[in-house]
């Protein structure tokens, strides 16, 4: 059931993003809306696989974008793998591991889009990049993040009722 429903919410997710939220801009950078879904369902989520979920989100992504579709596919696999090192690994406080999850995850994927774009021949100023887009977009996430942690926690309420004991 959880695996549907978090299939359902990215796609959802995906939805939103190209419609509403990429007209709520600031600079050249606008929130990454699937990606805090995927943040927010991994730091959330009582599973433990999170990779087709990474995968599918990269997919979706590489659907809606001018990017080739593999790209964001190992962009997503690569924040997934990042942030649940950070959760099993380093830490253990959600409020912080969410907002460095989002910060660390915004700029995963830009480097990824980065590498790529400077590998294809695509000539841009990397401070321009940086200023106009890496850090709006950083910025804007963390707004979003917080709303968005809240909803998937009570979508995880729903998913994974706690246990009562008589």
């Amino acid at each position: 059931m959880a695996g549907i429903v978090i299939f359902v919410l990215l796609i959802f997710a995906t939805l939103l993003q190209n419609s509403i939220v990429n007209q709520i801009s600031m600079l050249y950078g606008s929130a990454d809306l699937v990606l805090l879904v995927l943040l927010a369902w991994i730091l959330q989520s009582e599973e433990k696989q999170y990779w087709l979920p990474g995968f599918f989100a990269g997919f979706l992504i590489g659907l809606s974008s001018a990017l080739p579709v593999w790209l964001p596919m190992v962009e997503y696999v690569l924040v997934v793998a990042v942030v649940t090192f950070l959760q099993r690994r380093v830490w253990q406080v959600p409020i912080w591991l969410l907002l460095t999850s989002t910060i660390l995850s915004s700029l995963l994927v830009y480097a990824v889009e980065f590498i790529y774009l400077i590998g294809t021949g695509v000539e841009f100023d990397l401070l321009t990049a940086f200023n106009l887009l890496l850090l709006p977009t950083i910025v804007l996430n963390l707004i979003f993040s917080l709303p968005i942690y809240g909803v998937m926690g009570e979508v995880g309420k729903l998913l994974y009722p706690e246990k009562v004991e008589a």
